[in-house]
């Protein structure tokens, strides 16, 4: 048996407003299913500015917070580990699934690039691209299907960077979508004739992401988020952000007698996002051959807990949209004890975790 040659490796999701570190350990090889244990969870906050839409506009202030974040308190254990797998922002990245009309063994680099161009608003000078062989479920010789991902050389080299500063070992720099998908779809689940739709609200972005045919179909981004909203509050109602963040918390989406501005406000913004999900999901079921009905809105994000959200979803789409159980894929009979809003808005930090625990000599990922 091999041992893992990157021990103690950890996820580290980096957003705009807040760093989250989580370290899992890999128990699997105990067990006939995958299991990790949690080692440490984390996070600190960044003060706006320091990262603006995932461009690290002050490196050296966010590489300063993220440090204290390895070393930890006095309560905290610091992380040793200089291994990591860092995410990439989502409104930075690109990932598809894409089908070629050739066999795998005729494939070549050019044919890929060609079929990518014309799916991905990309050029090879200013991106990387890199892509992954997936399994053909029709059995035809003459097709390959492929996952494909880019991602700007400028973001991706600063992002490298920042953790080399830090004397940290990257292994990966993952789309935050593959992240998403790693914690939030049901691990060893078998999703026949139905696809499921992740819906990440943050601080400061959201996105959709459909995965179906058990794979990463594509994402898109949404303009909607928990800083928009309370902003939005903030102006509307001419009042400190402060009071709009806690009447935000507060109320939520529910109507109160005597919050009729508020109402109206919010009402208008759950339409913006009813309607960019539908759109994403009217352009999946067009765009994409084989496609499968959403029949489920899994939610995740520090955003998705806002009060009567998911109902709000559920019944101006006609499908069913809860928040989600970040911790499930990790095993066990029983899952984190952190409250769940704010395990919410640990999805894509758990997901990174699971790929570093993993051990690359074997094969049997999660997702």
């Amino acid at each position: 048996m091999f041992s893992n040659p990157f021990p103690d490796a950890f996820g580290i999701d980096i957003g705009d407003l807040s760093v989250k570190l989580v370290q899992l350990r890999n128990h699997s090889f105990l067990h006939r299913k995958p299991y990790y244990k949690l080692v440490t969870c984390r996070s600190v906050d960044l003060p706006a500015g320091l990262i603006v839409n995932g461009e690290l506009q002050k490196p050296e202030e966010v590489r300063k917070r993220i440090m204290r974040l390895l070393k930890g308190t006095k309560a905290q254990k610091s992380v040793k580990s200089p291994w990591v797998v860092a995410s990439l922002p989502e409104t930075q990245s690109f990932i598809k699934h894409i089908e070629i009309k050739k066999s795998a063994d005729e494939l070549i680099e050019e044919d890929i690039m060609l079929v990518a161009r014309k799916h991905i608003p990309f050029d090879e000078d200013n991106y990387y691209l890199q892509w992954q062989f997936l399994p053909n479920e029709t059995g035809t010789k003459d097709t390959t299907n492929l996952l494909i991902g880019a991602v700007p050389k400028a973001i991706s080299d600063s992002y490298t960077y920042l953790m080399e500063s830090m004397g940290l070992g990257v292994l990966a720099l993952e789309i935050e979508a593959l992240a998403l998908a790693r914690s939030m779809v049901t691990a060893q689940k078998k999703y026949e004739n139905e696809a499921r739709a992740i819906l990440h609200i943050s601080a400061t972005r959201s996105s959709l992401i459909i995965h179906d045919h058990d794979i990463i179909q594509f994402s898109t981004s949404l303009p909607y988020s928990g800083e928009i909203l309370t902003t939005a509050l903030s102006q509307k109602l001419r009042i400190p952000y402060e009071e709009a963040e806690k009447i935000k918390i507060y109320h939520g989406t529910s109507y109160k007698k005597g919050n009729d501005k508020t109402w109206k406000v919010v009402v208008d913004f759950n339409k913006q996002l009813t309607d960019g999900i539908k759109d994403a999901l009217d352009f999946y079921y067009s765009h994409f051959p084989d496609a499968n009905k959403v029949t489920r809105i899994v939610m995740c994000g520090g955003g998705s807990s806002l009060k009567n959200l998911d109902k709000i979803i559920s019944t101006s789409l006609k499908v069913v949209a809860r928040p989600g159980r970040p911790w499930k894929n990790l095993g066990g009979k029983r899952e984190n004890s952190m409250p769940v809003e704010k395990s919410l808005s640990y999805a894509g930090a758990i997901g990174l975790a699971l790929r570093a625990a993993d051990n690359p000599f074997f094969t049997n990922d999660i997702i």
